[in-house]
């Protein structure tokens, strides 16, 4: 594991807005790469909860993974298929997995294996980077390949 950052940003009022979410996934994404001493272009799996839709989105410009805010829907538009050269949520995150929670971290590991099977990634895969929770309360693991 190359790090690990859980998060519990104070909310202005019981209602957050787009404004505070993006400062959410902006400083988790920071604290991330920065105690791993990696950045977006390290990261061959990504992995960000997405129990409700929009934060995929939210995750994906956060990080930069491809791309920055405002990119998310260009990344969409390509390949984002494990035999593409671009794989998004390759466990199927928990919208496609009935929201087994813990389905981003086992995938981005046997990703890392080379085990995931028919989901198996076409591109490099050294390093993973996975999540599941809200951007108020973001459990973020970063994952490398254990090179011996």
């Amino acid at each position: 594991m190359l790090n690990h950052s859980q998060n519990n940003f104070r909310k202005r009022s019981t209602q957050e807005d787009l404004d505070e979410i993006e400062d959410w996934t902006d400083r988790a994404a920071r604290r991330m790469y920065e105690a791993a001493g990696l950045g977006p272009k390290d990261v061959d799996i990504f992995n960000p909860y997405d129990g409700y839709a929009p934060m995929a989105q939210f995750f994906l410009e956060g990080f930069q993974w491809h791309g920055k805010r405002g990119d998310v829907f260009a990344f969409y538009a390509g390949d984002i298929r494990v035999e593409g050269p671009h794989p998004f949520c390759s466990s199927g995150g928990n919208l496609g997995t009935g929201r087994c929670r813990t389905a981003m971290y086992t995938d981005s590991i046997e990703q890392l294996r080379g085990t995931a099977g028919p989901r198996q990634v076409r591109v490099r895969a050294e390093t993973a980077l996975a999540a599941f929770t809200t951007p108020s309360s973001g459990g973020w693991i970063m994952f490398g390949k254990h090179s011996s």
